[in-house]
């Protein structure tokens, strides 16, 4: 995650399973001590994905969220926190 499209990102803590030799599942880390980061994170504007091919080239995707991107993560977040388990 990152603040701007030429800045260097922060990585999210991810957990990932590879499921064949070219598909991975990734999900973010339910460690109490990766959520608060992860969230903070996840309020940056633009997301870089970063890929290795089978060649070993590398590339990255640089995607921003963009107004409707914003809307939808805050959407989320508030369906999580109506449904996060209470103490």
């Amino acid at each position: 995650m990152k603040l701007g499209e030429r800045v260097r990102g922060v990585p999210l803590a991810l957990q990932s399973v590879k499921v064949t030799p070219s598909v991975y599942l990734m999900g973010l880390s339910d460690s109490e001590q990766d959520k608060p980061k992860n969230l903070q994170l996840l309020e940056r504007d633009w997301f870089d994905i970063a890929l290795v091919y089978s060649n070993r080239r590398r590339a990255i995707i640089a995607l921003e969220k963009g107004a409707a991107g914003a809307r939808a993560f805050e959407q989320a977040f508030s369906i999580w926190e109506q449904n996060a388990p209470r103490e």
